[in-house]
C-alpha cells in the first residue's frame, strides 16, 4: 500500500516551523506519538507520519510546514514551542468567482491581438519555454487533448475523491493551454505562450472547484520536488479589505523565491468597476506571490479584476484576461474571462524569461518581468502593478 493511500481523514492545522530543518519531524513525532511511514510515494522532501489511527501528520521539509489533524492537547503543546511560528485552521481554496465560465464566441478577439499585448513575436530567435518546468495547480487537465503534452508522472491528483488527474470541471485544461498550447493547434489558432515547456498538472480542485490548504501545500511541494521553476495557481479566497494576507502562504513563497522558485496567483474577480473594486485574493495577497489582474484586449482593467485597495494585497503584473482562448476538455477550446487567465499568461511569459536566461528564477525573475512591463497610461498601479507583462 502506499503512503497517499493511507491519508483517511483531512487535517485540521497548518503548522509553521520557525526553521527548514529535520528536527520539525522529530518534534511532531513527539508531540503527535507518531511514527515516519515508508512506502513507494515517499519524496524526499516530505516525512508522513503514523499513529495507530492513521496517518496524522505530513512535514515538508524544504517548505518548513506540516499539515496534520490536531486534538487540543496536541495544539496546547506545539503553540507553546519556540520552533514553531504559529498554527494556522486548514481552509478551503477555490476557483476566483465571476465571469470565468462566461463562454464568449471562439472568434471574439484575434489571439494575434492578445500576443501583440504581452509583446509576444514569431520568430526561429524567439524562446518557447523549452526546458522550463511549470506547474500549473488547478482542477486537473484533458490528458487526450490534441494541443497539450503532459508527459507520464507529471500529472497527479492532490484531490482524495477524485484519484486521478483528469480535469473534470474545465478551467485546469483552459490555463494548461494558455501556458502551454501547442504552437501548432489542431484548430489553427495559436494560444499557448510557451509551447516548449514541461508540463506539471497538479489537481488541488475538485469538479466543483474547491479544494483545501493541505492539499495544495501537497501539491507545492511534489511539484518543487519535480523540479518546477514557476508554479501558476489560478485559485483563492476571498479577503475582506483590511485583513491581513495569508501567513502559511506568504511564509511558503517567500522560501520558495529564496530557492529559485516563483509562486503566481489571480488577484481575483470580485470587483465591479466603476463601481466597486475589491481587494485582492489570498494567496495573491501575500507579498512573495505575484499577484496577477487582468486587462481587456484594449489595455483597459477587466470590470472584474480586484485592485490594492487597502495597501495590503498588491497586484504586481497584468495580463490579458478577458474573452481568451485556450484549450477546453473533450479536445476543443473556448475562450472564458477571468483574472485566472491572466495568470498563466504571466506564467508562461516567465517560463520564456528564464530560458532566455537561465540564470533568472525566484526573485531575479520577479524583478526583471516588472521592470519590462508595458506601462500604459491612466492605469494606476493599485490596478496592474509595474504595468502589462511582456515576453523577452
Amino acid at each position: 500500500m502506499t503512503t497517499d493511500a493511507l491519508i483517511p481523514t483531512r487535517p485540521t492545522h497548518i503548522i509553521l516551523f520557525r526553521q527548514q530543518v529535520p528536527e520539525n519531524v522529530r518534534l511532531l513525532t513527539e508531540v503527535l506519538q507518531a511514527q515516519p511511514v515508508p512506502g513507494p510515494s515517499v519524496r524526499s522532501s516530505r516525512t508522513v507520519l503514523s499513529t495507530a489511527s492513521g496517518v496524522q501528520a505530513q512535514v515538508y521539509r524544504t517548505l518548513g510546514v506540516a499539515t496534520a489533524r490536531l486534538d487540543a492537547r496536541q495544539l496546547n503543546e506545539l503553540q507553546v514551542l519556540g520552533d514553531v511560528l504559529a498554527i494556522v485552521p486548514n481552509q478551503e481554496r477555490r476557483i476566483p468567482e465571476g465571469p470565468e465560465l462566461q463562454a464568449t464566441q471562439v472568434n471574439a478577439v484575434p489571439t494575434e491581438d492578445t500576443f501583440s499585448q504581452i509583446g509576444l513575436r514569431s520568430g526561429d530567435d524567439v524562446p518557447t519555454g523549452r526546458n522550463v518546468k511549470v506547474a500549473v495547480l488547478d482542477t486537473g487537465v484533458d490528458l487526450s487533448h490534441p494541443d497539450l503534452t503532459v508527459l507520464p508522472g507529471n500529472a497527479v491528483s492532490f484531490v482524495p475523491s477524485e484519484p486521478t488527474a483528469d480535469d473534470h470541471h474545465g478551467h485546469g485544461t483552459h490555463c494548461a493551454g494558455v501556458v502551454a498550447g501547442s504552437a501548432t493547434p489542431a484548430g489553427g489558432r495559436r494560444y499557448g505562450v510557451a509551447p516548449d515547456v514541461t508540463l506539471l498538472i497538479a489537481k488541488v480542485l475538485d469538479a466543483s472547484g474547491f479544494g483545501t490548504d493541505d492539499q495544495i501545500i501537497d501539491a507545492i511541494d511534489w511539484a518543487v520536488d519535480q523540479g518546477a521553476e514557476i508554479l501558476s495557481m489560478s485559485l483563492g479566497s476571498v479577503r475582506v479589505s483590511g485583513a491581513p494576507y495569508n501567513a502559511p502562504y506568504e511564509l511558503i513563497a517567500q522560501r520558495l523565491l529564496d530557492q529559485g522558485v516563483l509562486m503566481v496567483a489571480a488577484t481575483g474577480n470580485d470587483s465591479s468597476r466603476p463601481t466597486w473594486v475589491a481587494a485582492v485574493h489570498d494567496p495573491a495577497a501575500c507579498p512573495s506571490v505575484l499577484g496577477v489582474a487582468a486587462v481587456d484586449h484594449r489595455d483597459r482593467v477587466a470590470t472584474f479584476s480586484c485592485g490594492n485597495v487597502d495597501g495590503i494585497g498588491t497586484v504586481d503584473l497584468a495580463a490579458p484576461g478577458v474573452g481568451i482562448l485556450s484549450a477546453w476538455p473533450g479536445g476543443g477550446v473556448r475562450r472564458i474571462s477571468g483574472t485566472s487567465m491572466a495568470t498563466p499568461h504571466v506564467a508562461g511569459v516567465a517560463a520564456l524569461y528564464a530560458e532566455r536566461d537561465p540564470s533568472l528564477s525566484g526573485r531575479a525573475l520577479w524583478s526583471v518581468m516588472r521592470a519590462r512591463a508595458r506601462a500604459v497610461p491612466g492605469l494606476a498601479p493599485a490596478d496592474v502593478g509595474a504595468g502589462i507583462v511582456q515576453a523577452p
